[in-house]
């Protein structure tokens, strides 16, 4: 018995069935009072149903059950708490036409129509929204449709890889949820010295999820050659700093698109 629809809702959480606070550094999704008293499951997130042969079976609650579910892989995701408050791509306000267009593509296309578009890949200068238009994406593909997520800043994934090589920890230990995630979003790509070691890595985890057709979506600071009018740290393109062989698997698992803004955070 299956959960369809979502029956609970209250002036208190938007008709959402949850609310998102800060837990420690990750953001955290929590049930509202209105899905905690169910009036169909009275809280325990299933009923009771009796089959065609008249036999007592469980099943999922179809007022709270998917609201449940969707908490959870929200709360796998590891969004930073700075962005708690970013629950979809419409907290995003944009000022230029960049920015419209990065916001119609990832919101008319991107999770309107998951997951029949390719992901997308942000590039542009710090402060124009490139991180909240990614998280926007995965927390509403998560907590509306149900959608495995993950978000990794590339260059704490460094450090984590580091750590566990020194803990005895495999390797394949800290990648395997980034590559068996429907949908992550490498946040910074490109930061970091990019020796041989870092390109490495970044290849097994766009090559794996190359071939396995999942949704990627990227934040970089350097633009690529199509946009090179705009170069501004370090003075390099994106191909330059992460290879043509990962660049090349880039242009056709993702949409790219380049925004220019004022920096928010100088304003």
């Amino acid at each position: 018995m299956e959960a369809k629809i979502k029956t609970v809702g209250c002036k208190k959480c938007h008709n959402q069935g949850y609310y998102i606070v800060n837990e420690n550094e990750f953001s955290h999704a929590k049930l509202c009072t209105c899905v905690e008293n169910c009036k169909h499951c009275g809280g325990k997130g299933y009923i009771s149903y009796k089959n065609e042969n008249n036999y007592d079976l469980l099943g999922k609650c179809p007022g709270c059950s998917l609201i449940r579910s969707n908490i959870k892989k929200y709360n796998l995701t590891k969004i930073p708490s700075k962005f708690s408050q970013v629950m979809m791509v419409d907290t995003y306000f944009p000022k230029t036409g960049d920015q419209q267009k990065a916001l119609k593509y990832v919101k008319d296309s991107f999770i309107r129509h998951y997951p029949n578009e390719p992901g997308f890949l942000l590039m542009g200068p710090p402060g124009v929204g490139k991180t909240h238009l990614a998280i926007g994406a995965i927390s509403e593909l998560t907590l509306e449709k149900g959608i495995s997520c993950m978000f990794k800043d590339f260059f704490l994934l460094l450090a984590e890889l580091r750590q566990a090589y020194s803990e005895g920890v495999a390797e394949n230990e800290i990648l395997r949820p980034l590559i068996d995630a429907e949908v992550i979003v490498i946040d910074e790509m490109g930061k970091g010295k990019c020796n041989e070691w870092e390109i490495n890595i970044l290849d097994q985890l766009i090559s794996n999820r190359y071939n396995s057709s999942k949704k990627t979506l990227i934040t970089t600071n350097f633009p690529s050659k199509e946009y090179s009018d705009h170069v501004y740290e370090k003075g390099e393109l994106l191909e330059e700093r992460i290879g043509e062989r990962i660049f090349s698997r880039l242009n056709e698992m993702c949409n790219f698109l380049y925004i220019e803004a004022e920096d928010f955070r100088m304003k």
